[in-house]
């Protein structure tokens, strides 16, 4: 065999179709940070999501709530709107020279609204605010206990999350349906 037909068949190796193991890698990159930047916006589509990612941002506020009365020392409530399908956190500034006065968060974690077809369904064991109609809240306090509260949420399609707070320890968690403890 002479250089020249080596030299061919070497020339017809590299002009077969395919792809280089880079070409696909570099393909692969593309397509997972589409997928990255796209499915979160797909979850909007599905209302199951919806009850599920609500229950998810409540149980986020319920802890930021125990956490912040366990590190500043002061009362915390998570206050819920039935009516308006909103929560938010209050905060007692001045326990000393202002007893049983709340004041609300501000910034970020400012008033929240459920997203739509979200709802409150039920709310057990949650005090009733007292200067306004309708309004409940979980309230934790430094020590590290809180009120014992079960939170139902549902949606117009019966989708449900129940979210828990055990009274004696502040335990906070979603609890699975037909479940009794996690």
């Amino acid at each position: 065999m002479t250089t020249s037909t080596s030299r061919t068949r070497v020339l017809n190796l590299r002009h077969r179709g395919g792809f280089t193991l880079v070409e696909l890698i570099l393909v692969m990159i593309v397509i997972f940070t589409v997928a990255t930047v796209v499915a979160p916006r797909l979850t909007d589509f599905f209302p199951s999501f919806q009850v599920k990612k609500s229950s998810q941002r409540l149980f986020a506020w319920a802890r930021k709530a125990r956490a912040d009365a366990a590190t500043t020392g002061l009362r915390q409530r998570l206050l819920l709107d039935p009516q308006s399908q909103k929560y938010w956190i209050e905060s007692e500034a001045r326990p000393f020279k202002e007893p049983g006065r709340f004041v609300p968060l501000g910034g970020s974690w400012g008033e929240e609204q459920f997203a739509s077809g979200v709802k409150f369904e039920s709310i057990e064991g949650a005090g009733t605010d007292p200067a306004r109609s309708g309004c409940r809240y979980v309230e934790f306090r430094p020590d590290g206990t809180s009120t014992d509260t079960t939170i139902q949420i549902a949606d117009d399609r019966n989708d449900r999350s129940v979210l828990k707070v055990e009274g004696a320890s502040s335990k906070i968690y979603i609890q699975a349906l037909g479940e009794t403890k996690p």
